[in-house]
């Protein structure tokens, strides 16, 4: 990350002043070949999607970031997605380029990976439900459990050579899911790839079909808006043993963050009335969120548009009138705990220093 942009950009966004965007989340798809009960992106109609003219333009005018997320639906439907990338490599200069996939296209992954130009700002996470029974009940016959193994077992050697990484997302969808973590943490460590995991949550504007363009105001409060085939599991004791095992990623950087996370994951899940962590979100401040077509919604709850990077210039997407009055409803929202929200919120507000 650039020290001096990161400096300034906590120092605005505690005075709630209005940064450029360091961060940026590039849904590059909506389109899907997993068919997940806790999420709609392969209900959605693909729509209308950023050419890589286009997105070289979107990026040309956001300008330089410290990290761009890309993911989707599922971004390697994409036959352009090495052009995609490229390109936002050469325009923005991101220091990390961070890859969500499901692991069901392991050549095209691989082939990407060893063709990419500075492979060693990549950062890859493959996507898992659980063991392999769970995994394919859940996401179908086109996105099997074997198929993303093998995704993180080629990719994982080729990080000796490459200098990328490469990590497992759990997503806790069930109580089965759950009792599952533990056996899928022993399978992944036997090719040294450390598992985040995240439990599922009930629903989400950016990925439920029902509440797409729109304010999912009932979800976002001081606790989680956990998925129902979790209630009544005992996730608290789940967050106190991934607190236990926060030792084990290999990253003191990434230890660090993971802490924070789960310090407050557990106290939203007990309910705490005053959780912390708490930092102030920085939601259309240093985050910017960019949709498959080119608009910028608010956050992950809340995907209601602000503009068009495609069809406007930045300073008309950044400084209109939806857009500040979209400000002001993040400054007073209670607040969310999703991780990708959370943790752009941590560091760009500088509260992972004394959260």
């Amino acid at each position: 990350m650039n020290p001096a942009r990161l400096a300034l950009s906590v120092m605005q966004n505690r005075v709630h002043a209005v940064p450029r965007p360091s961060w940026c989340t590039y849904l590059v798809t909506y389109r899907c070949n997993a068919r997940c009960k806790m999420c709609d992106s392969w209900r959605m109609k693909p729509g209308d999607e950023l050419t890589v003219s286009e997105v070289a333009t979107v990026f040309e005018k956001i300008g330089g970031l410290d990290v761009v997320r890309l993911s989707g639906g599922e971004p390697f439907l994409r036959k352009d997605m090495p052009e995609i990338a490229e390109t936002i490599l050469r325009v923005s200069r991101p220091a990390v380029i961070h890859i969500t996939t499901n692991g069901s296209f392991p050549d095209q992954v691989v082939a990407f990976a060893e063709r990419f130009s500075k492979p060693s700002r990549l950062r890859f996470m493959v996507s898992f439900d659980g063991l392999p029974d769970e995994h394919d009940a859940n996401r179908g016959k086109d996105v099997l459990f074997d198929t993303a193994f093998d995704t993180c077992r080629r990719l994982a050697a080729l990080r000796s050579s490459a200098g990328l990484e490469v990590s497992a997302n759990h997503t806790v969808i069930s109580r089965q899911s759950l009792t599952d973590n533990a056996g899928l943490r022993d399978m992944l460590r036997e090719i040294d790839v450390d598992v985040h995991s995240v439990l599922a949550y009930s629903d989400s504007a950016m990925y439920g079909a029902k509440r797409r363009n729109q304010r999912a105001d009932d979800l976002i409060n001081n606790g989680y808006p956990l998925h129902p085939n979790l209630i009544g599991a005992d996730v608290v004791g789940f967050v106190d043993e991934e607190l236990r095992r926060v030792n084990e990623f290999g990253s003191a950087v990434l230890r660090w963050g993971k802490r924070y996370y789960l310090r407050g994951l557990r106290q939203r899940l007990m309910g705490v009335e005053r959780p912390r962590p708490k930092p102030p979100c920085v939601a259309l401040r240093s985050h910017i969120r960019l949709l498959p077509d080119g608009r910028v919604p608010v956050c992950q709850f809340n995907t209601t548009t602000v503009g068009s990077l495609r069809d406007e210039s930045f300073a008309q997407v950044w400084h209109n009138d939806e857009t500040r009055a979209s400000r002001q409803w993040v400054d007073d929202c209670p607040g969310c705990w999703a991780e990708c929200e959370v943790m752009p919120n941590a560091i760009y507000s500088g509260d992972i220093l004394v959260g």
